[in-house]
């Protein structure tokens, strides 16, 4: 099964993944960074984080970009 890291970042911070996670294909990596989005925007520090600019960006075992899911607006 290939490897897909999750890299979390906006224009001036990254919380790069080191570890990445094992998934069937490209629609289950892009379901892990929406749970990956949702878990972060549900945390507990959430609502003092400006989603907008944020994103993960999720890549392959060679590190190559595949694809980025932007955080969506709250809407609280």
């Amino acid at each position: 099964m290939p490897r897909y890291f999750f890299d979390i970042l906006d224009s001036t911070q990254s919380v790069p993944d080191e570890a990445g996670l094992d998934c069937r294909d490209i629609a289950e990596a892009h379901r892990q960074a929406q749970t990956l989005i949702d878990d972060a925007m549900n945390g507990p520090e959430a609502t003092r984080i400006d989603w907008c600019a944020w994103r993960v960006e999720v890549r392959d075992e060679a590190r190559h970009l595949i694809f980025t899911v932007p955080f969506p607006p709250r809407s609280d």
